[in-house]
């Protein structure tokens, strides 16, 4: 994705390294004011409206138009721009900004030498080397010799445990300081909300890695699109548009693939460390892309280290505990257990403390039989220590020591329950808030939460900060009035812990409803608020209706980062919260069951495939809810998605039922895209029953409307785009007919349109039709062609729909094109025709039958070739599915062709031919005919119908069978030509 630099008076902007420059000097701006440079400068001369830039600045948040106006100030003082007469940024009053410099390609000669090159982020904590941490010599030497593997390209997990408090971050961050690692990546899971933001610590890592070093962008682009999809801050809207057309459509195990690609990319230059703290309180698909990354052993120089208690910190198992077992137990990961110290260490660590004074004998022992040799319980302990007897000239407190207050008991709860009892009563209410709003928070929602200024309470923050005990500061936030932001952190989760549980069921209930009403307050500020707090916070303090509303867009979060059982269980567990609701009425209620069933079925969809039982049940259930609701358009969609249900299940009946549902709708609501998709449901129902004719009618309806609706087909719900699926559809019906051409042509249009949009759907779409094509013209080298496309999307692009083609049409082409065994083909279609059914898939059953009968038949398996045709037949009728009838029956005629049975062969014939007359299909009558004319006592009445026959096609002139036609009446022709003259 090359985006070049430009230039414009003084400065030179380089979007693709995330900097400006003035006159080689890097100039300052925070990420969303470059985003704005980048969103005008992409329009030069043009008027760029408010809404726009809220869409492409501040994509999916909640902002009001004052973030732009601010955005626009803070741009123009770091351009130096006068706004009464502005060189720059141009302000069209009450309807947005126009960018008007002229703007200058900068080549690479005109860039700067003097201006440094970009590299990731060295984070805080990594300086120059420190001594060991006392006590983990083996640990530091142990994560050391993984990185050294790591750096010979063997790729390495291992797991830090170790209780709250036994130094974990200390040696982690240790290691990372003396490793000399290139690239870091970090990311930290928290306790509160952790279960409900899918990927959430490795989106933090992937991030904090895309702002310090842009060129990765490119790379993500590439190889990991997916994983861009979620930081869309980082495209403009174009490009977003592009990427979300691209991966629509994609499996979760795609997602999982890809952060695999980029881990191994990102470390072929430089090798990677990877840091993940806190993996007890991790969500599920974090721990299923860390069981991936481990399951593969390709060389990659890469190391990820993540810490972990043994339990969650309410004496529970954790999943990610079970991880790490399975992980070691089948040695894919190594292990490190930190054990608290001992008494040795102890006194190592008070004179490494307190240099310049010996210690009282006994002092070490008794501090590890206080604080149990916990590191964190023994900082803990002698700063409290320090604070009641200040030590003088660097030497401990000895009164402390040798007779330390009976309120500092074993534990560290205690201990920090003592250090809660010295601090004043306004820090413990603030203190106490800022626990209900997470391990991490801003001051602006704990400002609204107390009803204070932010002023004081930011003041207050800062101070608790700086006497290091309670709080750490984290970063800095420019907010769209102006103001700034401060995020602060609690120095432990265990300080967090504790506050939060100490808090009674009332007080706790309170300040979760306050933290939910500051927090919607904070959200225009530019704050991000995510779904999955706003949910907790709204569910703790009993406001359940407002925990569902939240809960629908966490789903959709969910969907959007490709974790569909993540969806599910957040839908589930919304559902469960409904029912307990009891402050809101029934219209509202239904509102929100049905949002959320919706989009269940969209994600059963996605991971257990279009026919699953689960998904019906979910759509159904949204379709009562549909009819007791005020009929909308949007309706129309719930039926769509039962129709296709039905169709891939060959219900065909119900198909068309729903397709008359949906049409309906459609004129009602005078909504051309559910027209669309009622004639393609409609025309796909028709095409497997054997309806040709009327089924061709209703796809090129439904293509003429999406030739009318253009661009703006855009915008509506297809899971597949509309005109793709409507060329593909229409392809066999015209073959049949005998309209060759015109099947080509639909077959390419596919193509080229599936190539141009770039969504992997519809490609994978695009290829099956082609092979279908490609199969009934008896064309292995076409059906070959179409092969890498399904396979990519059956493997790389995890779309389970093209698993089952993937492999009947592999078994097919190969074995009929004389590349594969027979039993390697026939192995092949019925391995993908149990794939298929597995996903609930029984639409074309009798065609699969049809090509593992043809491969048999080429080989002289009679008995596989029989027992595949009456399979087929028995399908064909059970299903009611006639589409391929009369192949099915010409196949059977030469079967019993090859067994001389004559007369049972004849019986077959007659029953191909009056199939093909009956749906008018000259492409089987085709060659029903020339079976009739070659066999033993054909007449010139069959060779006038063969010549008829043949006559009703349009192309095909190339094919094997119009040859044989050909030839074979060309053979008859004098005879014929003494008949019509007598």
């Amino acid at each position: 994705m090359h985006i070049p630099r430009q230039r414009f008076g003084p400065y030179m902007l380089d979007e693709a390294a995330a900097r400006l420059l003035r006159d080689g000097e890097s100039v300052a701006l925070q990420p969303k004011v470059f985003a704005l440079l980048c969103a005008l400068t992409a329009r030069p001369g043009q008027l760029v409206a408010k809404d726009t830039l809220l869409d492409e600045v501040w994509p999916g948040q909640e902002v009001s138009e004052g973030v732009v106006k601010t955005a626009v100030n803070q741009l123009r003082a770091a351009l130096q721009d006068n706004p009464a007469q502005p060189r720059y940024v141009e302000t069209v009053q009450r309807r947005g900004y126009r960018f008007i410099a002229a703007l200058q390609p900068a080549d690479a000669a005109s860039m700067p030498t003097t201006s440094p090159v970009q590299h990731a982020p060295v984070p805080a904590w990594v300086d120059a080397p420190a001594n060991v941490p006392i006590g983990r010599t083996p640990a530091v030497e142990t994560l050391r010799a993984a990185w050294a593997r790591a750096v010979a390209a063997e790729r390495q997990l291992v797991f830090v445990v170790g209780e709250a408090g036994v130094g974990k971050t200390t040696l982690i961050d240790h290691v990372a300081r003396s490793a000399g690692a290139p690239r870091v990546l970090r990311g930290q899971c928290v306790e509160q909300g952790g279960q409900d933001a899918p990927y959430m610590p490795v989106l933090e890592a992937l991030n904090g890695l895309c702002r310090g070093a842009p060129e990765v962008l490119p790379l993500l682009r590439h190889v990991a699109p997916t994983w861009l999809a979620q930081m869309p801050w980082y495209l403009d809207a174009a490009e977003r548009a592009a990427l979300l057309l691209e991966i629509h459509g994609v499996g979760p195990g795609r997602m999982l693939r890809e952060f695999g690609t980029l881990l191994d990319q990102l470390a072929q230059r430089h090798p990677l460390l990877w840091i993940l703290e806190d993996l007890q309180w991790s969500d599920q698909p974090t721990l299923l892309l860390l069981e991936h990354l481990a399951s593969h052993r390709q060389p990659a120089r890469w190391l990820l280290v993540a810490s972990l208690r043994p339990d969650d910190g309410q004496g529970r198992v954790s999943a990610a505990a079970d991880l790490h077992v399975r992980l070691r137990l089948r040695a894919l990961a190594g292990s490190l257990s930190l054990e608290p110290f001992t008494p040795a260490q102890v006194a190592d660590y008070m004179a490494q403390r307190y240099p310049q004074a010996a210690l009282p004998r006994g002092a070490a022992q008794h501090l590890h039989a206080q604080t149990g040799g916990l590191p964190l319980y023994l900082a803990t302990w002698l700063d409290a220590a320090e604070r009641q007897h200040p030590p003088v000239q660097g030497r401990p407190p000895v009164e402390a020591l040798v007779d330390p207050p009976s309120q500092l008991t074993q534990t560290l709860a205690h201990l920090i329950e003592r250090q809660w009892d010295l601090i004043a009563p306004e820090d413990q209410v603030l203190l106490e808030a800022a626990a209900v709003l997470g391990v991490e928070f801003w001051s602006q929602p704990l400002a609204a939460m107390l009803e204070r200024s932010r002023l004081s309470v930011r003041a207050q923050v800062d101070r608790l900060a700086l006497q290091g005990f309670w709080l750490v500061p984290l970063e800095l936030e420019q907010l769209s009035d102006g103001s700034f932001d401060a995020r602060h952190a609690f120095r432990h989760a265990l300080h967090r812990h504790v506050l939060y549980h100490r808090l009674g069921p009332a007080a706790r209930a309170e300040l979760h409803r306050r933290a939910a009403v500051a927090l919607q307050t904070a959200a225009p500020l530019g704050l991000s608020v995510s779904a999955a707090e706003m949910v907790e916070h709204h569910e703790r303090s009993l406001d359940l209706a407002a925990a569902v509303r939240s809960s629908v867009a966490a789903v959709r979060l969910a969907l959007a980062r490709f974790v569909p059982q993540e969806a599910v269980r957040l839908a589930q567990r919304a559902l469960a919260l409904l029912e307990r609701c009891r402050d809101i009425d029934m219209r509202e209620r239904d509102a929100l069951e049905l949002a959320l069933q919706a989009e269940q079925g969209v994600a059963f969809a996605q991971y257990l495939g279009f026919a699953a039982p689960e998904r019906e049940a979910a759509l159904e259930r949204a379709r009562l809810l549909c009819e007791r609701a005020e009929a909308g358009a949007s309706h129309g969609w719930i039926d769509a998605g039962l129709g296709w249900i039905h169709q891939t299940r060959a219900d065909y009946a119900r198909a068309l039922q729903m397709a008359d549902r949906v049409e309906a709708a459609a004129r009602r609501f005078d909504d051309s895209a559910l027209q669309i998709c009622a004639c393609n449901l409609r025309g796909a129902a028709l095409s497997f029953q054997g309806a040709y004719g009327p089924a061709v009618a209703c796809l090129r309806e439904g293509l003429a409307l999406c030739a009318q609706m253009g661009e703006r087909l855009v915008g509506a719900p297809f899971p597949i785009d509309p005109a793709v699926s409507l060329l593909i559809n229409a392809a066999f019906p015209l073959l049949a007919l005998g309209d060759i051409e015109a099947a080509l042509s639909h077959v390419e249009q596919a193509r080229v349109r599936a190539d141009r949009l770039g969504a992997p759907m519809a490609s994978m779409l695009a290829a099956w039709g082609a092979a279908v094509v490609g199969a009934a013209l008896d064309d292995p080298v076409r059906v070959v062609q179409a092969l890498p496309v399904l396979e990519v999307a059956a493997g790389p692009n995890d779309i389970g729909q093209a698993d089952g083609p993937a492999h009947w049409y592999a078994g097919w082409a190969l074995s009929m094109g004389g590349a594969a065994s027979t039993d390697e083909g026939l192995q092949r279609i019925r391995d993908g025709m149990a794939r298929h059914r597995a996903r609930g898939v029984l639409a074309g059953a009798s065609q699969v039958h049809l090509y593992a009968a043809e491969v048999a038949l080429r080989a002289g398996d009679l008995a596989a070739a029989r027992s595949e045709v009456d399979r087929g037949l028995h399908w064909a009728e059970r299903l009611g599915e006639a589409m391929h009838l009369a192949e099915l029956h010409l196949l059977d005629a030469r079967c019993h062709t090859a067994q001389r049975d004559e007369v049972r062969a004849e019986e077959a014939l007659a029953r191909a031919l009056h199939h093909s007359h009956e749906q008018q299909a000259a492409w089987p009558a085709l060659a029903a005919r020339l079976m009739r004319c070659e066999r033993p006592g054909a007449g010139d009445a069959d060779r006038a119908a063969l010549a008829d026959a043949l006559a009703r096609l349009r192309g095909g002139e190339g094919h094997a069978r119009v040859r044989r036609a050909h030839a074979l009446l060309r053979g008859a022709a004098p005879r014929l030509t003494r008949q019509g003259s007598s």
